[in-house]
C-alpha cells in the first residue's frame, strides 16, 4: 500500500486562488467581448430588455415587506446562504446542522444577556461593574442550561461552541468599535 500524501495548506490555498482568478478572468474576458459586441452589433437588445423588466419585477418582489418588516430580499438572501453550502462537497452536512442551530442558540443567548445588560444600565442604580458581572453570569448560566439540554456526550461540544461563538461576535463588535473609531474623519 503506497502511502498517502497530503498537499500542505499553503498548496491548497494557492490552487484554490489560482483557479479562483483564472476564473473571473476568464469571466472578465467573455464579458468584454459581449459588451463590445453588443455596443458595436446590439445582438442582444431584446434579451436585456426582456431582462431589465423581468429584474425590475424580481425587485419589487423583493423589496416587499414579507413579514414583521422583513424584506422578501432578506428571506431569500438568508435561505440561499443557509442552503448553498449543503449543496458543496466538502461540507459535512451533520455537522454544518449541528452548528447552524448552535449559532442560532449562542445569538439569542447574546441577544437576552445584552438585553439585561442594557436594562440594567438603563435602570442606572447598578454599577458598572455590577452590570458586567450580572451579564457575565447570565451568559454562564444560559449557556450551561442549554449545554444540558442536549445529549450527555455532546455536553462539552456543545458548551464550548456556544462560548466561542458568543466571545467571537464580542470580539468582533470591539474590532468594528476600533475600526469605526480609528477611520472617523477627525479621529485621533
Amino acid at each position: 500500500m503506497a502511502p498517502t500524501y497530503e498537499r500542505p495548506r499553503s498548496s491548497r490555498l494557492g490552487s484554490y486562488l489560482r483557479g479562483l482568478g483564472w476564473a473571473v478572468a476568464l469571466a472578465l474576458i467573455a464579458s468584454g467581448v459581449l459588451a463590445v459586441v453588443q455596443a458595436l452589433y446590439h445582438p442582444f437588445d431584446e434579451i436585456l430588455a426582456t431582462a431589465e423588466a423581468s429584474l425590475a419585477k424580481v425587485d419589487t418582489v423583493l423589496s416587499r415587506d414579507a413579514l414583521a418588516d422583513v424584506s422578501m430580499g432578506s428571506l431569500v438572501l438568508t435561505g440561499a446562504v443557509a442552503a448553498i453550502p449543503l449543496l458543496r462537497k466538502g461540507v459535512r452536512r451533520r455537522q454544518y446542522g449541528v452548528s447552524f442551530w448552535r449559532g442560532i442558540l449562542s445569538s439569542a443567548i447574546f441577544l437576552g444577556t445584552d438585553k439585561l445588560y442594557r436594562y440594567a444600565r438603563s435602570v442606572g442604580s447598578l454599577y458598572l461593574s455590577a452590570t458586567i458581572a450580572l451579564f457575565l453570569a447570565a451568559t454562564i448560566i444560559l449557556v450551561e442550561i442549554a449545554s444540558r439540554v442536549g445529549k450527555a456526550e455532546d455536553e462539552a461540544d456543545t458548551r464550548t461552541e456556544l462560548m466561542a461563538s458568543i466571545v467571537s461576535g464580542l470580539v468582533f463588535g470591539l474590532a468594528l468599535q476600533l475600526a469605526e473609531r480609528l477611520l472617523r474623519p477627525g479621529a485621533r
